[in-house]
């Protein structure tokens, strides 16, 4: 493998250029995961690693920022376009600490899988990881392709982000005399797009929201997520905040106040969001109501019923749903509720997951082994034929267990046995 600093020659699989001494690692060009030397595709992505990264040709200038956000497929940026997006700003603690007692190769160990994780974390709402530099990770939210709740999933992010240095630390700490963690800053505004230079990142950009959101950062205590006050006004009421003291930012006349993501509220829908602030009197829909207890009874009757409810955006459907939901008699029947998100698109089974962990009362901060426990208690006091299931629930829930799968479950087996899992568990 040739060194890219000194263009010395090394053996294949060589860390450390024999020359020089630099670190031999393979960064893709398209997603930057890094990958093994003599790589010749990324195990991230896919994407052919001796080949350079380039964007697809520009979108038509007639078309609207607002059509290309809807587009499901990345777009590339054109020079000098402004756009609304959301910056993440995310730092780890205890990086020197690492450096001065543990080995080089383990610390780059260390980083690598925290890189990736980050990568996977990022991608799966929606963002793009733009650039690692040192110990810092900026991500982007909005660029190249926008969602409406891009703040949301910012957030969101963020602390998965934070959850998977908290998992990591307990094995290193120890060693290091601190714990690891994460401190984010978060920024959304407007921002301005410049040529693209692999060392600057995957796409250049300025503004100062790119400066705003850094700044937080540097602010930011250990294991602590400061939003700004515009990002926090996206947010709301989907998170709990606590409003900081005023801080005066460099380069700004005037003091802003940050604000401190405390967690996710009870809230995930704009419609909870206006049930809370207390909705008007409902008329009409007594037909569709009619129909959806006729489906209920015939289903008590174990006649099997599957209802979709179809419309417009702002017709209705919520509402509907929320109005018959709250005339049924919960002391004869069990409402399962799972929904679908944007981020979760590419999750199997997401709303049947989401239904599984709400029905079982798993929450986001419980620890690996509380979500363990809760989940066998809780499954086994729903009914005791459902021991044989707990392993399948488990995989869908991602809890790690000594319950095995059986060895010859695989592929459509395994599909068909979990479908049969969670059919047993709704009926």
């Amino acid at each position: 493998m040739k060194c890219p600093k000194c263009l010395s020659e090394n053996r294949e699989g060589a860390k450390f250029c024999n020359e020089c001494g630099h670190k031999l690692e393979l960064a893709c060009p398209k997603c930057r995961n890094l990958n093994r030397p003599g790589s010749k595709f990324c195990d991230e992505c896919g994407h052919e690693l001796s080949k350079p990264f380039k964007p697809k040709e520009s979108p038509e200038p007639s078309k609207s920022i607002q059509e290309l956000s809807k587009t499901p497929e990345s777009l590339p940026l054109i020079e000098g376009e402004r756009r609304q997006a959301t910056i993440v700003f995310s730092d780890l603690s205890g990086y020197t600490a690492m450096n001065e007692k543990l080995d080089p190769e383990e610390v780059e160990r260390i980083m690598s899988r925290i890189k990736k994780e980050s990568v996977r974390i990022v991608e799966s709402y929606g963002g793009i990881v733009n650039q690692f530099v040192g110990d810092e990770i900026l991500a982007l939210f909005g660029i190249p392709t926008g969602y409406e709740d891009d703040p949301i999933r910012a957030v969101k992010a963020a602390m998965e982000l934070h959850k998977m240095v908290r998992q990591i630390s307990p094995g290193i700490e120890n060693r290091i005399g601190k714990p690891l963690t994460m401190h984010t800053g978060i920024n959304s505004g407007l921002i301005v797009t410049n040529l693209r230079d692999d060392r600057d990142g995957l796409y250049g950009i300025t503004g100062e929201t790119v400066n705003t959101g850094a700044r937080l950062k540097s602010q930011a205590e250990s294991d602590a997520i400061l939003v700004s006050p515009e990002t926090n006004k996206l947010i709301s009421p989907y998170f709990k905040t606590v409003a900081l003291e005023e801080i005066r930012l460099k380069g700004k006349t005037k003091p802003i106040t940050p604000y401190r993501v405390m967690g996710e509220s009870k809230i995930q829908t704009r419609f909870e969001a206006a049930e809370q602030k207390g909705f008007t009197t409902y008329t009409g829909r007594e037909k569709e109501l009619a129909i959806l207890h006729d489906c209920l009874e015939n289903a008590v009757r174990r006649e099997g019923q599957f209802v979709t409810v179809m419309g417009e955006e702002g017709i209705g459907k919520s509402r509907l749903h929320y109005e018959f939901r709250h005339k049924l008699d919960r002391d004869k029947v069990t409402v399962l509720q799972g929904r679908c998100q944007p981020y979760g698109r590419n999750i199997p089974y997401f709303p049947f997951i989401d239904a599984l962990r709400r029905g079982l009362h798993l929450r986001e901060e419980d620890s690996p082994a509380d979500l363990l426990e809760k989940a066998v208690t809780n499954i086994r006091a729903i009914d005791p034929s459902l021991e044989q299931f707990i392993p399948l629930y488990l995989h869908l829930l991602s809890i790690p267990s000594y319950y095995s799968l059986p060895e010859h479950l695989h592929g459509k087996e395994l599909r068909k046995a979990m479908e049969q899992a969670l059919a047993v568990m709704i009926t």
